[in-house]
């Protein structure tokens, strides 16, 4: 005889009707346990849900209790126990599994993340099918959707069978608009206006004037957010007991706008009273006062009272104090609407490094990296180390990104390890092409060169470049840590034909070939001194329409061969955060160079540059805004009374101002090519845009340039024409032109591919102005 327990016994039971339903049906002791109508789990699974073992008595509440716990599983959707002698026997039918997974209509949400999602729900390809627990996602779905203003949604499952007791699901999203603020009620506020205060939201109301905007756009998560940003506004400003008192969001009937209400009960404003710093202080309390930027007398801004802890928190870790706590206790007196502030100190125990792990250096060795490092084995642990170590880093150009971590060691409370890692950039590049500039017109070029040269960190660079300006051949190695200093070595050599009547220069050739060797000294962590010496042999050819005043100079010189010997000596200090494409700090650059006493030509150059760079974060993450500024100045010396000619400093064109044609800013002869000169002023502000998701190698810019070169030696030569502009014989900053506009830089495979579209802003009738101009190739 078989007796049968199922689905009706645990309703039954639940009913509190279990006397009736099974009063008669008789335990036993179930010698065996069979398992019936599994098709995907395993008996195994089974077992370890069912609360029965051979040789259990089974009787009525054991038989509930079994039923409920298999169904408790999930993976069944029918249940029954029966019992075939002395044997148990558990049939059950298989919740179906899940083929495959389809989402339709999601635009707003990535298929991707609404996958993670479900997955951490338990609904994924492969697992089992729960009909309810897929209602729930769809109410879940519904409201991250609401979450992000969109109410009109529409989010609809279908469920296929397939064989195999599988299904398909197909999840159906109609996303719809996003709901839009049309108003901003604020109430309760005295102090500040409702203009004002809603200047402080990211949320905005629609403005017909800027359609474009994407602030009028809903979202909850936005909202909760600005009501901080409010609150942060009022704090900030000395009213300690502000409080948003209620929020009310009304949905129009369509679904389409939202109202937003918000009251506040501002309370009083407060003044700083006393500030003091106590605690455990491993540094001198003056010290820690001063990095606290308030005064009593001030008004009360919970920003610079919580900038004070950070400050000493920072200064702490420092001194190897890295999990230092610092707490700030404030005694509000109500009555005289002051506070004072107490600065507790507990700096915890110093800690000390262990050991530094670097990882993901494929290419780079090991050494490259530790020795840029600032923070050493064995000595306390320095948030400013760890900073200039992850910044010295950056700065190689090796890596796209570097991320320092100081895990603690298990079990010990002042130990930390240091663990670094890269992510390798290609730092080799095989470049030939044929391009197209604005000066050097068709450019044909092959180059090779190694940044990280075997991993060692050493420079490598051949190059070969052919245009209608100029050809060029040079190669140069550079050895970073010729000495464990840091001291750097470079050697240099090279040779350069130039037709410089291409360039719109007057019609002359100049052959040139040099050996160079220099080496750079830190001396500093942010600053070099670099000494280099150079050997020139230079040669100038004559043409027909070679200007008059170029063959009375080297009639002058005797000769039109110069053989020289070019020392320079350079300052740099460079902060940025980055050596490719910074978004902060700045680079400086001071330099003399020229020939030595005796030499066939006597002369010097003085540059001075300078680049700084701002992050813009409220315009997007790695938005800059930089300005840049160059002043250059050469003169003769000795037997020697100009700057030679082929010295010249020239201005105009993509790389210098653009807007103006290509080298034709500074003085020149009326109706022929610029002259140059002997001074140079450049300078250049712009907001650099973050790369396109797309193409990481597109940057675009808004720029304004302004430059100009002068000549103080004009008298030195006898001209056969009039000499235009007026009044670039003398350095006159009234004189620098300047252009506006945008540019496209884009890294191609042959080089950076520049445009620039800009207008000029200061022209006069004797300038040569170019709207558009573009570049292809290798900058010389």
């Amino acid at each position: 005889m078989i007796r049968r327990w199922g689905r009706n016994t645990v309703v039954a039971l639940l009913l509190g009707a279990a006397t009736v339903a099974t009063a008669t049906a008789d335990s036993f002791v179930a010698e065996q346990i069979r398992v019936e109508g599994l098709e995907r789990i395993d008996e195994g699974t089974v077992f370890s849900y069912l609360p029965i073992e051979p040789g259990d008595r089974v009787g009525s509440g054991e038989v509930a209790g079994a039923i409920r716990e298999l169904y408790r599983s999930g993976f069944f959707r029918d249940v029954e126990l029966a019992r075939d002698g002395d044997e148990l026997v558990v049939r059950v039918q298989e919740r179906p599994s899940i083929a495959r997974l389809q989402f339709e209509g999601n635009e707003q949400i990535r298929t991707e993340d609404l996958r993670e999602a479900l997955r951490s729900a338990g609904m994924a390809e492969g697992q089992v099918f729960n009909r309810a627990q897929l209602a729930e996602i769809e109410r879940e779905l519904r409201q991250q959707y609401f979450a992000q203003g969109k109410y009109d949604v529409s989010v609809e499952s279908t469920v296929s069978p397939l064989e195999r007791n599988r299904v398909a699901i197909r999840i159906d999203i109609e996303e719809g608009p996003v709901a839009e603020i049309r108003e901003i009620h604020l109430t309760g506020n005295e102090a500040y206006s409702d203009r004002e205060l809603r200047g402080v939201f990211e949320q905005q109301a629609r403005r017909w004037w800027a359609p474009w905007s994407q602030r009028h756009r809903y979202a909850r998560d936005l909202l909760a957010n600005d009501l901080e940003s409010l609150r942060g506004h009022y704090l900030d400003r000395g009213f300690l007991n502000f409080a948003v008192t209620s929020t009310q969001v009304s949905i129009s009937p369509d679904r389409r706008d939202v109202h937003v209400a918000v009251n506040v009960a501002e309370g009083e404003q407060y003044e700083i009273g006393s500030i003091d710093v106590q605690g455990h202080l491993v540094v001198p309390p003056e010290e820690l006062r001063e990095l606290i930027a308030l005064e009593p007398g001030e008004l009360y801004s919970r920003s610079r009272v919580n900038a004070g802890s950070s400050a000493i928190r920072s200064r702490l870790a420092e001194e190897g104090y890295a999990f230092s706590n610092v707490n700030v206790r404030p005694r509000v007196d109500e009555e005289e609407q002051v506070v004072d502030l107490t600065y507790v100190v507990d700096p915890g125990a110093r800690v000390y490094v262990r050991r530094i792990n670097i990882t993901g250096n494929q290419r780079t060795q090991d050494e490259v990296i530790r020795r840029e490092m600032r923070q050493l084995e064995g000595a306390p642990l320095s948030s400013e180390a760890l900073e200039r170590s992850q910044t010295r880093l950056n700065r190689l150009g090796f890596f796209d990104f570097v991320n320092v971590e100081t895990p603690r060691v298990p079990g010990e409370d002042d130990r930390v390890d240091v663990d670094v890692s890269v992510q390798e950039r290609m730092t080799g590049q095989l470049q030939a092409g044929v391009g197209y500039g604005d000066v050097q017109g068709l450019l044909v070029n092959f180059s090779v060169s190694q940044d990280n040269l075997l991993g060692t960190g050493d420079r490598l660079s051949m190059t070969v470049n052919n245009s209608s300006v100029s050809t060029i051949y040079n190669v140069s190695y550079t050895d970073r840590y010729h000495t464990q200093e840091g001291v750097s070595q470079t050697l240099s050599a090279g040779y350069r034909e130039t037709r410089s009547r291409r360039a719109d220069l007057a019609d002359y050739d100049l052959t040139s070939g040099h050996g160079s060797v220099e080496y750079s000294v830190p001396f500093t962590e942010v600053d070099r001194l670099a000494a280099r010496l150079r050997l020139e042999r230079i040669g100038i050819d004559t043409r027909s329409d070679t200007p008059d005043w170029i063959r009375e100079y080297l009639s002058d010189q005797g000769d039109d061969r110069f053989t020289m010997v070019k020392p320079r000596l350079s300052w740099n200090r460079d902060t940025r955060d980055r050596g490719v494409f910074p978004t902060a700090g700045g680079r400086q650059r001071l330099s003399l160079e020229g020939t030595i006493p005796g030499d066939d030509l006597e002369f010097y150059k003085l540059t001075y540059e300078n680049r700084r760079y701002w992050p813009l974060r409220w315009l997007g993450d790695r938005t800059t805004f930089s300005v840049e500024g160059q002043v250059s100045y050469g003169d003769g010396y000795g037997d020697s009374s100009s700057l030679p000619f082929f010295e010249n400093y020239y201005a105009g064109g993509v790389r210098t101002v653009r807007g103006y044609r290509g080298n034709y800013l500074g003085p020149r002869e009326e109706g022929r090519d610029p002259i140059g000169g002997n001074a140079r002023v450049l300078t250049k502000a712009q907001v650099i845009f973050p790369p396109t998701p797309e193409s990481q190698s597109v940057r675009m810019a808004a720029f304004v340039d302004a430059g100009q070169v002068f000549n103080t030696r004009l008298d030195e030569y006898e001209f056969d024409r009039e000499i235009i502009p007026d009044g670039l014989d003398r350095v006159d900053l009234s004189e620098l032109r300047a252009a506006a506009g945008v540019s496209l830089i884009w890294m191609s495979p042959v080089g950076p591919l520049t445009f620039s579209l800009a207008e000029p802003l200061n022209d006069t009738g004797d300038d040569e102005t170019e709207t558009f101009q573009f570049s292809l190739g290798t900058e010389f």
